[in-house]
C-alpha cells in the first residue's frame, strides 16, 4: 500500500493494532474547506503537526467545511464537495474507539504545543501504550480537535484534568467529526463534484462560536470543582 511515510521517530512509539477497521465500503460525499477551490488535492502536502499528521482532512457536513473555509482568514473561501470510493480502502475509525488511542494519536502529532518537561515525559510513555501505527490505513476517522482542545489535553497530562472529564471536554463546542485520507490510494479514489461559496458573512460567527463555547463550557467545568475526579495520567501511565 502507498502510504505517506511516517517520521522513524514516530514510529517507534507506535503500536501495531488493527481495530476497528471499517466494514462498510460504500462512497461517500465530502466537502473540504478553503481559502481556495482544489479540484486534485495534493497527496503528501499539508502539515506534519495536524491531527492525524500529513493527509486531506474533510468532512461528511457540508456546513462545517464552511466554518473551516473561512475560521483562519476571517475571509470568503470555498467549500469543496468531492465523492469518495471507499470499495478498496482500509478506515481507521478513532471516533469508535477508546478515547485513549484518539488522544495518543493527538499527543504523537502535536506534541510540539506542550512545554513542561514533565508533560513530555508523561506523553512518551502514554503514546507507547496507546498510539496506533496509521500506515495500514487509508482513512481515519475521528474528532476533530483545534487549540482549545489541546489546553484540554494539556491540562490532562499535568494531572488536571481527568481522562472521563476530558471525554465530556471531547464534546464542547460540538466540533463534528473529520475524515483523513492519508494514502496516495485514497486521494486516486476521490473525485471533484463541485466547489461552492462560503461567505465569511455567513461562516465567520458559527466557527468563532464553537471555538468560545468549547471555552466557556471547559472554564465551566473547572469552576465547578472535580475537574481532577476520576482517572488521572499517572493512574494509567504510573507515577513519574
Amino acid at each position: 500500500m502507498n502510504s505517506i511515510i511516517q517520521d522513524e521517530a514516530k514510529k517507534e512509539s507506535f503500536i501495531s493494532l488493527t481495530p476497528n477497521v471499517a466494514a462498510d465500503k460504500t462512497p461517500i460525499t465530502i466537502f473540504h474547506g478553503s481559502p481556495n477551490v482544489l479540484k486534485k488535492p495534493t497527496y503528501g502536502a499539508g502539515r506534519h503537526n495536524n491531527d492525524y499528521g500529513v493527509g486531506f482532512y474533510t468532512t461528511m457536513n457540508k456546513e462545517l467545511a464552511g466554518e473551516w473555509a473561512v475560521f483562519w482568514t476571517e475571509k470568503d473561501g470555498h467549500i469543496n464537495e468531492y465523492n469518495l470510493d471507499r470499495s478498496n480502502l482500509e478506515t481507521l475509525k478513532l471516533d469508535a474507539l477508546d478515547i485513549k488511542h484518539w488522544i495518543a494519536i493527538l499527543m504523537t502529532y502535536r506534541k510540539g504545543i506542550y512545554k513542561e518537561e514533565l508533560t513530555h515525559t508523561r506523553i512518551q510513555k502514554f503514546t507507547s501504550m496507546f498510539g496506533i501505527d496509521l500506515t495500514p490505513y487509508d482513512l481515519i476517522t475521528g474528532w476533530r480537535a483545534d487549540d482549545a482542545f489541546f489546553a484540554f489535553v494539556e491540562d490532562f497530562t499535568l494531572g488536571l484534568l481527568s481522562i472521563e472529564n476530558l471525554q465530556k471536554a471531547m464534546r464542547f463546542g460540538d466540533m463534528g467529526v473529520q475524515t483523513c485520507l492519508k494514502s496516495e490510494r485514497a486521494f486516486e479514489n476521490l473525485e471533484f463534484v463541485a466547489s461552492y461559496p462560503a461567505p465569511a458573512s455567513q461562516f465567520l460567527s458559527p466557527s468563532k462560536e464553537r471555538d468560545n463555547k468549547a471555552r466557556s463550557d471547559y472554564r465551566s467545568m473547572i469552576r465547578s470543582g472535580g475537574a481532577s475526579s476520576g482517572l488521572l495520567i499517572t493512574d494509567i501511565v504510573g507515577r513519574d
